[in-house]
């Protein structure tokens, strides 16, 4: 049975360069980190390992599939201020002048 730490060390090992991340099965993970039974816990654990190197691990809500990516680097308000030519179509209405009695 590998610990949360053993675990999250092979992830990183194994899947750092896949840039856009991979999912695993429940089964996956049983299998891999050779152990009967998981709990919230432990994926916590493996998430916190893998975070101090750059990588996140979360699981949907019916923990069923795991998600293995990269950590973002960039503020959401640098990528708007990059991107300002893409904003949304919505814009702010002037306040309208209104009739007084």
């Amino acid at each position: 049975m590998k610990s949360a730490k053993e675990f999250a060390a092979w992830l990183h090992e194994r899947f750092k360069e896949a840039k856009p991340g991979v999912y695993l099965t429940r089964d996956d993970i049983a299998t891999l980190s050779e152990r009967q039974r998981f709990n919230h816990e432990f994926i916590s654990d493996i998430h916190y390992e893998l975070a101090l190197q750059g990588m996140g691990f979360v699981t949907d809500t019916h923990r069923e599939k795991f998600y293995l990516f990269h950590l973002p680097t960039e503020h959401w308000q640098e990528h708007e201020a990059r991107n300002q030519a893409h904003r949304s179509n919505i814009r702010t209405l002037a306040p309208g002048k209104r009739n007084t009695p």
